[in-house]
């Protein structure tokens, strides 16, 4: 499928998202009345007050201030594990600015919040019960059922704190809304906090997985590495991380957006139907036939980018530059596209930019990601890279 194609279904009002298999323990646990979930009314609302509350500001001092604190976990640097960092990173940067709840997964990777959450995660994740969900009426799993909602009481007290105690955080806003019920509330934070830490897609794009792919990428290309470096070194300098700086960094914007297309966060969108008749080009899609977005597919097709396989941040540069922007789908497309769009960005550019003011890296040379980068499997068809091993040396 083209850009076109896939741009002209997105942007189709009358679609709606296929309804799921009831039986899923996902559903269990993140509610159905969420931005991710919801259709017509609710979305629209929800959508806007989301889009509102991630819009309000930009938190790029708190992004500054996790970064510095994963600056002094890495010391000197050696070997890491620069995934771990990142899923760390991700989820205390949601936790701080969007909910508005400091998780400390960077001061306590092994929390007892955070513990809990995987292992729910891991259980309601079981490749057979995902693909066949049926499994749940002839298989049953009641201590699974009861972690879910053990888990979504947890977050039913976080929210009564954050009622007793608001912030400037997107739930704050959300709480200020008349038009929110509790229901709805509790399953926007779940959702939040899931596309802050599990980074599934609906709820945020997967900037851990981002944060992976593109400090491999750098430390794989080193010219585009030191090029970044200078770029950086010569408009911030020293300086606290600022707005302005990132509209004067053309070469770093180029690197992040090359890199969410060559190893792109998610792979398809959530299944569509169409009341009527579809026509895409000289294709017709006949009435309530599941329609999913392959936006590896576009992201990879030889049309609009030439050698896709390379990674070439220059194509975000060069005379093709709108071209190359249009084909640019990381975060979807029309009016259902991410509502973080920005705030993952931002979240990128801090914490890379600030990295290369510290260290340089270089990618071990028994790195399984050699030859290609290896995503974790993920029955949510994310892009999740995994045992992502960096040398890093500090900087003087």
């Amino acid at each position: 499928m083209t850009n076109q194609a896939a741009k002209r279904i997105m942007e189709q009002r009358g679609l709606r998202k296929q309804e799921l298999p009831a039986e899923m323990l996902l559903w269990r646990l993140t509610g159905r009345q969420n931005v991710f979930t919801a259709e017509g009314e609710m979305w629209k609302r929800h959508a806007k007050i989301m889009h509102e509350a991630l819009h309000r500001t930009i938190p790029i001092e708190q992004f500054a201030v996790l970064a510095r604190k994963t600056f002094a976990l890495l010391g000197n640097g050696g070997r890491v594990r620069w995934n771990d960092y990142t899923h760390r990173f991700s989820l205390d940067a949601v936790g701080t600015t969007v909910i508005g709840y400091d998780f400390e997964a960077l001061d306590k990777p092994h929390g007892a919040f955070v513990e809990r959450y995987h292992e729910v995660m891991a259980a309601i994740s079981s490749p057979a019960y995902i693909f066949l969900p049926a499994l749940e009426r002839w298989l049953p799993r009641p201590a699974v059922r009861d972690m879910v909602d053990s888990l979504v009481e947890e977050f039913r007290v976080l929210l009564q704190k954050k009622r007793d105690h608001p912030g400037n955080d997107m739930i704050t806003y959300m709480l200020e809304c008349p038009e929110m019920s509790e229901t709805e509330l509790r399953d926007n934070v779940i959702v939040t906090f899931m596309g802050g830490h599990q980074q599934l897609k609906p709820a945020q794009d997967t900037t851990a997985g981002s944060l992976s792919t593109i400090v491999f990428l750098l430390g794989q290309y080193q010219e585009v590495q030191a090029r970044v470096r200078a770029e950086v070194a010569s408009i911030m300098g020293s300086e606290e991380p600022r707005l302005e700086h990132f509209a004067r960094m053309p070469y770093l914007n180029a690197v992040i957006r090359e890199s969410m297309r060559f190893n792109n966060p998610s792979n398809v969108t959530i299944p569509r139907l169409s009341d009527d008749a579809l026509q895409v080009g000289a294709h017709v899609i006949p009435p309530n036939t599941p329609i999913i977005i392959n936006m590896c597919a576009i992201l990879h097709n030889t049309t609009p980018w030439a050698e896709p396989e390379t990674f070439n941040p220059e194509r975000f540069l060069d005379s093709d530059k709108s071209a190359a922007d249009a084909g640019w789908i990381p975060f979807g497309l029309g009016p259902r596209q991410c509502p973080a769009r920005a705030f993952s960005l931002y979240e990128q550019k801090v914490l890379v930019s600030m990295l290369l003011r510290e260290y340089k890296w270089t990618i071990p040379v028994n790195s399984i990601h050699h030859d290609s980068i290896q995503n974790a499997f993920s029955p949510f068809a994310l892009s999740l890279p995994y045992d992502v091993d960096i040398d890093m040396e500090r900087l003087t």
